[in-house]
C-alpha cells in the first residue's frame, strides 16, 4: 500500500508515494552505520512521483542537505510518534 505524501518545498509542490518497505529500507540502513545524507538521498529519490523526479533532482543539487531534511519530515509523515506509556 502506497501512502501519498504532499510537501511544499518553497513555493512548489512535489508528491511523494512512501510505502512500508520504503520507510523500512531507510531506518535499517541508518540503523546499521550507513551515511545519513546517502540514505536520505535514495529515500527521497526513490519515494518522488516520477514526473516530478527531474525538477527534484535540480532542487537537491541546489540544496546541500535537503535530501535529510525532506527524508526527515517525510518519515515524521509516514510514521508519526506515538505516545506510549508502560502501565506498572
Amino acid at each position: 500500500m502506497k501512502k501519498p505524501i504532499t510537501l511544499t518545498i518553497g513555493t512548489t509542490e512535489f508528491n511523494f508515494n512512501m510505502t512500508a518497505n520504503d520507510h523500512s529500507d531507510y531506518i535499517d540502513i541508518i540503523g546499521r552505520g550507513g551515511s545519513l545524507t546517502s540514505a536520505s538521498n535514495n529515500f527521497v529519490i526513490r519515494t518522488i512521483d516520477k514526473e516530478q523526479k527531474e525538477e527534484f533532482k535540480k532542487l537537491l543539487a541546489e540544496s546541500p542537505g535537503a535530501e535529510v531534511q525532506i527524508a526527515g519530515t517525510l518519515k515524521g509523515e509516514f510514521a508519526p510518534i506515538l505516545d506510549i506509556a508502560v502501565k506498572k
